[in-house]
């Protein structure tokens, strides 16, 4: 005996089910339409933060904070952070002076004229890079160059050596030549 196929009336229909998904696709475009995408009256922290941050003069992270005082959302200060450093990273922002202890930052708009800061806005391995140019020297002698020409840092002068050496060592950018460092 040869299997037959059943009847067509007895098949589960696949149409519902595309009109039902049809449907739901129609009133989700509905709800768009009436509510739009999001609120009108909502703001993102990036258009926020923006709005505060002072062209004119340095600021810090309270400034913006103290900017941001809205008494139905909660400002996180890491969120806050967080948004400087993209926009530093786009060069929008650029960093004064780095946090040390209780003292916080100190950021300025790109277009704020300052007066120039020795190192301004630099990672250690830049600093080494620009107080050796193109002169050898010693860990030792690089942590001393960089404090002479104004270097700022929390650090005791035996730290700052030793963090000197793990940078030049670690760094691409370095080679010894006879105890001595010089840029490649």
């Amino acid at each position: 005996m040869t299997p037959r196929a059943r009847p067509q009336s007895t098949r589960p229909s696949i149409r519902p089910r595309h009109e039902h998904d049809r449907t739901l696709a129609q009133i989700a475009k509905l709800e768009q339409d009436i509510l739009g995408l999001e609120p009108s009256d909502h703001k993102t922290l990036a258009s926020s933060v923006n709005a505060v941050i002072p062209t004119d003069r340095p600021f810090t992270t309270q400034d913006i904070l103290a900017g941001l005082e809205d008494p139905d959302r909660v400002w996180r200060k890491r969120s806050i952070d967080y948004r400087l450093s993209r926009l530093r990273a786009k060069g929008l922002v650029r960093r004064l002076k780095k946090s040390h202890g209780l003292e916080q930052a100190v950021y300025a708009h790109k277009n704020c004229k300052t007066e120039p800061l020795p190192f301004e806005d630099m990672e250690l391995p830049e600093v080494i890079a620009a107080v050796l140019g193109d002169r050898s020297m010693t860990q030792t002698e690089i942590a001393v160059a960089m404090l002479e020409q104004g270097y700022e840092t929390t650090m005791g002068k035996m730290a700052l050596r030793n963090q000197v050496g793990l940078a030049v060592r670690d760094g691409e950018q370095f080679v010894a030549e006879g105890g001595k460092w010089r840029m490649i």
